[in-house]
């Protein structure tokens, strides 16, 4: 009966380790929209809060506006490194041209040309942000985009692995 009793606390205590491991898994990944009524400035807000807690950067958008473009040279400045891949400058709309101009000769930013990029993420080492679309305050306010926000290192690290793929050979 003994036996009995030790191996139910056994098994006890490991049922509890296990509600414990996705009790802490919930929460990891949260799913939100942006641009609805009453949530237009949570994708931004979002944003400005992973870049501004960032010690590593890293971002690929299709193209970046100016007030996102002074936030980042102004982290660059400061010391935090940051990689950016971007849709070629002769794909970002006229008005904004002017702004890959300066990103691409502000020290500290790596910027790197990808034609392909559809998509945006904001990674930084403790949390990223996954949705559509430009860097671009107005467009994140203005357009019901879903996005992902992940706090789970696990998947942090997959993401990286796929920004990673984005870069020529000599930046891995």
């Amino acid at each position: 009966m003994s036996l009995l009793r030790a191996e139910n606390i056994k098994l006890r205590t490991k049922v509890e380790d296990l509600e414990n491991r996705l009790l802490n898994l919930v929460g990891t990944i949260k799913i939100f929209t942006g641009g609805m009524p009453g949530n237009e400035h949570i994708m931004n807000n979002n944003i400005a809060e992973i870049i501004t807690n960032a010690t590593d950067l890293k971002i690929v958008a299709p193209y970046i506006t100016n007030e996102y473009a002074m936030i980042l040279k102004d982290r660059a400045m400061n010391g935090i490194k940051v990689q950016i891949v971007l849709n070629d400058r002769r794909m970002w709309p006229a008005k904004f041209v002017d702004i890959y101009d300066e990103i691409k000769v502000t020290n500290g930013i790596d910027l790197i040309n990808n034609p392909n990029v559809k998509y945006l993420l904001v990674w930084s080492p403790k949390t990223a942000l996954f949705t559509s679309g430009p860097l671009d305050k107005d467009s994140l306010m203005n357009t019901v985009l879903i996005g992902t926000l992940i706090n789970e290192k696990g998947k942090i690290n997959e993401l990286l692995k796929i920004f990673q793929l984005m870069l020529p050979s000599f930046m891995r």
